[in-house]
């Protein structure tokens, strides 16, 4: 049984969610699959005959992006006689490679709000004349409905091009999203909006045209996605500290002619290239590369980042020392045990990355309510048109339309999916700089109910430096003063 987790791109509401989530589980040999909206990825435990590429292709038929980690298989230099072949899941390349795509991602989505917003002021400015009145004299009716036409198209059809996409992939799987709802909402007014200008240009007049409501719309849902987009990016800065931890260069000592250390010459190489059996050098003041076993050499190693004391502690050959350590004293030399993904330091990470994708018991309720909701809010918005078409004022059917559509854009349960794992993604991440790790959201949820903590650490809450708080007298006669 393997559990890994991937990266997904292109999320943009709870129920997409939910839709990745349930496709993965219908994959033969997944057990499970959890997938997190806020730090856009998924725990997926499983086994033969199921494999990361065929994880991929099911995600890619819902209209996402799963990424795996073969993607990332890179050669290295040749050292030891043998080329060192790694993946590197969780690297701070890795990282930064996921924070370039996020960073593209936000800065299109600026682009696109600035552009939607300059066209969606044209578009209210020639929507109401009576407010401009400079407007209704210089451009009649028909030219003045058919620039509307022309201004916002370009604001639903690219500005908001990844909601139409959505809505696509949601109806080819039989699902209602976040993307349906702002994909009908403003698709209905502009295409009812459009076929009142084709009846304008052909002399049939007296009805009103919505490109406002689709322009707008579209605008502050891209707004919202920006500002979505950016908390995102900001929430993972948690692992990224903690991967500033790694020491970024190891000293390899090379085997000699005769076949030992001890003579061998020095090498620097990335910590990406150490392989388990390596003799590394560690010298005062310098990071200790990978976990390993003190093979000659002994010093004062300060492992407070990992136990919390702040005193060196005193090693000697056949001890083991901790990747991301600090050597304080003497030089040593040691073999790798542990490199990669296996050290101390990653498996405190993969830790954190576990505790952010999780979901709390709250969240997992979250997730059946937003289940139900979409096609909820579609039934409302539909029953909504029907009875203001029936019984609203004059014009019925544009007055239905405005209804119809403002049910449907309100109701988008963005901050219902997006509020636990959020909590979860920054208490988690806050915590982890503190160093406190927290294994599982569950625990999270758990430890607002917690009354009595027990603590054994002298040193970590406590200075170890006895102060004198109260006197208690036991002849009443004395004064303590």
């Amino acid at each position: 049984m393997k559990k890994e987790q991937f990266v997904i791109q292109g999320m943009h509401c709870a129920a997409c969610a939910l839709t990745i989530e349930r496709t993965l589980k219908e994959v033969s040999g997944v057990k499970n699959a959890s997938v997190n909206l806020m730090s856009e990825k998924a725990m997926v435990e499983y086994e033969e005959p199921a494999t990361p590429e065929i994880l991929k292709n099911a995600v890619a038929g819902t209209g996402y992006k799963l990424m795996i980690q073969a993607d990332n298989v890179s050669a290295k230099s040749v050292h030891g006689g043998h080329i060192a072949m790694e993946t590197k899941p969780g690297s701070e390349a890795e990282h930064d490679h996921h924070k370039m795509l996020k960073e593209s991602e936000i800065a299109l989505l600026k682009k696109k709000f600035i552009i939607g917003a300059i066209l969606s002021v044209l578009v209210m400015i020639l929507s109401f004349p009576e407010f401009v009145p400079i407007v209704g004299k210089i451009i009649r009716t028909s030219p003045r409905f058919l620039l509307l036409f022309i201004l916002t198209a370009p604001v639903l059809f690219w500005v908001g091009w990844q909601f139409w996409r959505g809505a696509w992939f949601g109806l080819k799987n039989f699902t209602a999203n976040m993307d349906t709802l702002v994909a009908m909402g403003t698709g209905a007014a502009f295409f009812y909006s459009s076929s009142v200008v084709f009846l304008e240009l052909a002399g049939r007049s007296g009805f009103e045209v919505y490109f406002d409501v689709a322009a707008v719309v579209t605008t502050l849902v891209i707004l919202g996605k920006y500002l979505e987009a950016k908390a995102k990016g900001s929430a993972s800065e948690a692992i990224k500290k903690l991967l500033k931890l790694q020491a970024k260069t190891a000293h390899i000592i090379l085997a000699s002619p005769a076949g030992g250390h001890e003579d061998g010459n020095e090498m620097e190489m990335p910590i990406e290239d150490v392989k388990v059996g390596d003799i590394i050098l560690v010298k005062p003041g310098e990071k200790i590369p990978v976990d390993g076993v003190i093979i000659e050499g002994n010093s004062a190693i300060d492992e407070s980042m990992v136990t919390g004391e702040s005193m060196p502690v005193d090693k000697k050959v056949g001890d083991k020392v901790i990747g991301a350590t600090i050597n304080k004293t003497g030089a040593f030399k040691f073999k790798a045990t542990k490199v990669g993904k296996e050290t101390f330091l990653s498996q405190i990470i993969k830790m954190v990355e576990e505790a952010q994708a999780s979901k709390a018991p709250i969240q997992k309720l979250a997730d059946q309510i937003t289940g139900y909701f979409v096609p909820v809010v579609l039934l409302i918005s539909i029953t909504s048109f029907i009875i203001w078409f029936i019984w609203g004022p004059a014009p019925s059917l544009g007055f239905a339309l405005i209804n119809a559509v403002a049910v449907l854009v309100i109701a988008c349960p963005c901050a219902l999916g997006l509020a636990t794992p959020t909590a979860i993604m920054v208490g988690t991440g806050k915590a982890a700089e503190k160093g406190i790790i927290i294994r599982d959201a569950e625990a999270l949820e758990l430890a607002g109910k917690i009354n009595v903590v027990v603590l054994d650490k002298t040193g970590t809450l406590t200075k170890g430096e006895p102060a004198v708080t109260d006197v208690i007298a036991f002849d009443p006669s004395i004064n303590s003063g």
